[in-house]
């Protein structure tokens, strides 16, 4: 197939959905025609568009370049291609569907960021302008496509209940093979070093500030070593906070190796996130065989991948966080336990399988617009 996949921010996002992406489109180029469609550097197989980013400070930090929707490259790049996949619902994305439709080239939808995300990031915690971007990105930019493909059932349940009628495919963002897969986690000696990993943009939603007080609450805390792993607009922050309470924690973005390592290293995975459509972060913990502890929120998908319900702890509540990392590192067969449940779990979002599904997708809205324009043609020829 040809596909154009059109995304604003593409190789320098360190959002899940800008990391998600790349590694897609890497796996589609060993079998389809990808072209991209974005802001950025020149690079093969790449067609620029202009970019812009509004004055937030927030848009800076977590490296976001908003497309501008020029409708001369989207109508050349849509000409030549089978099927459009659309990566953000912002004004690239939306011009891009109408552009789509007029052309009748099927097109694909993704769900990869809520409006918490932006709204939180930007201080504007209002519940009525939440639920009016979802209902303007379910209005103006899912519901004109022809699939919408979202990384969890609790995401395509977000956007039908702001009336979405088109097919969802749930299609995981996956943990990529060279992940390294391993055995169950031995745990932690005791009176040795426990490892306390998180794994997420330094923002509002992730709520490291929770991880950071609670490691000051317990009881461990002189025998936790706590690595925040990240980049984002709190890192200044959230470095202050840990200083003030006198606890030394490893801030900072790694690479992939470093990451691995750190993986290998660590006896327990923390997810404090209250905004989260799958959480790519917790996969990759539990494909590396981690136990997952996980904020149980309302509007995070990942509160499902938590290692059974001692691994849940009351959102926002770092008391109840540190009275659960207490209880979890005296119990070395809990964590056993969950490292096991971790490694279940993670053999049910192999990559390559949600490339083929994706794949799938692709298949069925472009065999529909084979029908339907092969109805428009046999409309035509019956008015001639």
């Amino acid at each position: 197939m040809r596909i154009a996949f059109v995304t604003d921010t593409y190789e320098d996002g360190i959002s899940g959905g800008t990391v998600s992406a790349v590694r897609f489109v890497e796996a589609l180029r060993w079998r389809h025609d990808v072209t991209v469609v974005a802001t950025g550097s020149p690079a093969p197989g790449k067609v620029l568009v202009p970019g812009f980013q509004l004055p937030l400070r927030a848009m800076k930090e977590n490296h976001i370049t908003f497309g501008w929707p020029a409708r001369a490259i989207l109508e050349e790049v849509f000409a030549s291609v089978d099927v459009v996949h659309l990566n953000f619902p912002f004004l690239l994305g939306m011009v891009a569907v109408r552009t789509a439709r007029r052309m009748q080239v099927p097109c694909v939808a993704a769900f990869h960021v809520q409006p918490e995300n932006l709204l939180l990031n930007i201080n504007m915690e209002y519940p009525w302008l939440t639920r009016w971007l979802y209902r303007r990105w379910v209005n103006g930019f899912f519901q004109r496509a022809d699939a919408v493909v979202c990384p969890s059932e609790f995401a395509a349940e977000r956007l039908r209940s702001y009336g979405l009628s088109v097919p969802t495919w749930v299609v995981s963002n996956g943990v990529p093979a060279r992940r390294p897969r391993v055995t169950v986690r031995t745990p932690p000696r005791r009176g040795g070093t426990r490892v306390l990993l998180s794994v997420g943009r330094l923002a509002r939603e992730k709520r490291q500030d929770v991880i950071i007080d609670a490691v000051a609450r317990s009881r461990h805390r002189d025998r936790i070593r706590l690595v925040l792993a990240g980049a984002g607009p709190l890192e200044q922050s959230l470095r202050a906070r840990a200083q003030r309470l006198g606890l030394p924690v490893e801030f900072g973005y790694v690479s992939d190796e470093r990451l691995a390592q750190l993986f290998g290293e660590a006896h327990l995975f923390v997810h404090a996130s209250e905004v989260e459509l799958e959480g790519m972060a917790v996969l990759e913990a539990m494909a590396a065989g981690l136990p997952i502890l996980v904020a149980d929120a309302p509007d995070s998908a990942a509160r499902c991948f938590a290692s059974g319900p001692e691994f849940r702890f009351h959102p926002g509540d770092s008391a109840d966080l540190a009275a659960h990392l207490d209880r979890l590192l005296d119990s070395p067969a809990a964590l056993l336990e969950g490292s096991r449940r971790s490694l279940e779990r993670a053999a049910q979002h192999d990559f390559q399988h949600a490339a083929h599904e994706l794949e799938r997708v692709y298949e069925a809205v472009v065999g529909v617009g084979r029908i339907r324009a092969a109805r428009g043609s046999g409309a035509e020829a019956g008015a001639a």
